[in-house]
C-alpha cells in the first residue's frame, strides 16, 4: 500500500512539472503570428516582417506587445473615444495580460487612462507584477503559455 501510494505521488509529481512547463518556440514568424492575432485582433501581413527582424535581433515580447498596443492602429481600433475609457481599459487588460479586468483594476487602470493617457496604462499593465510573473519578457498573452526562446537562450 505504502508503495502505491508513494508511486502515485511520484507520478503527479512529475505529471505537474511536466504541466507547468511552458512551450518554448524558437519560430519567430510563429510568435509574431500569434501577437498581432491576440494584440491586434488580426492576422499578420507584410509588413509584420520587421516584427520578425526585431525579434531575432533581441527585442523582447514584452516590448512587442507594449509597442503594438500603443500602435496607431491598435488605437484607432480599439481605444474608440465615444465609448470611453472603461472599454478601452477592458481590452488593454484582455491584450496585454490576457485576461478580462477585476473590478478595482479597471476603476483604478479607467481613472488613470482619463488623467494620464491610454499609453500609461499600456506601461503600468506591462510593468506589473502580473504581468512578470505570468509572462515575464518572452512570454505571450493570450496564447496558452508559448514563450519565445530568443537565440541567447537556447539550451
Amino acid at each position: 500500500m505504502l508503495r502505491f501510494v508513494l508511486s502515485a505521488l511520484l507520478v503527479a509529481g512529475v505529471s505537474s512539472n511536466a504541466w507547468a512547463q511552458q512551450p518554448c518556440s524558437t519560430d519567430t514568424r510563429r510568435v509574431v503570428d500569434e501577437l498581432y492575432r491576440h494584440v491586434l485582433e488580426r492576422d499578420a501581413d507584410p509588413g509584420s516582417a520587421t516584427w520578425v527582424t526585431r525579434l531575432a535581433s533581441g527585442t523582447t515580447v514584452r516590448e512587442m506587445v507594449r509597442e503594438l498596443a500603443k500602435s496607431p492602429e491598435h488605437m484607432r481600433r480599439f481605444a474608440n473615444p465615444s465609448e470611453g475609457p472603461e472599454a478601452a481599459v477592458s481590452i488593454l487588460y484582455r491584450h496585454v495580460l490576457g485576461r478580462q479586468p477585476d473590478p478595482a483594476g479597471l476603476t483604478m487602470y479607467t481613472q488613470q487612462a482619463k488623467t494620464q493617457g491610454l499609453a500609461s496604462v499600456i506601461d503600468a499593465l506591462s510593468s506589473s507584477r502580473e504581468y512578470n510573473q505570468d509572462f515575464g519578457d518572452w512570454g505571450l498573452p493570450g496564447s496558452g503559455g508559448l514563450r519565445y526562446c530568443a537565440p541567447a537562450r537556447r539550451r
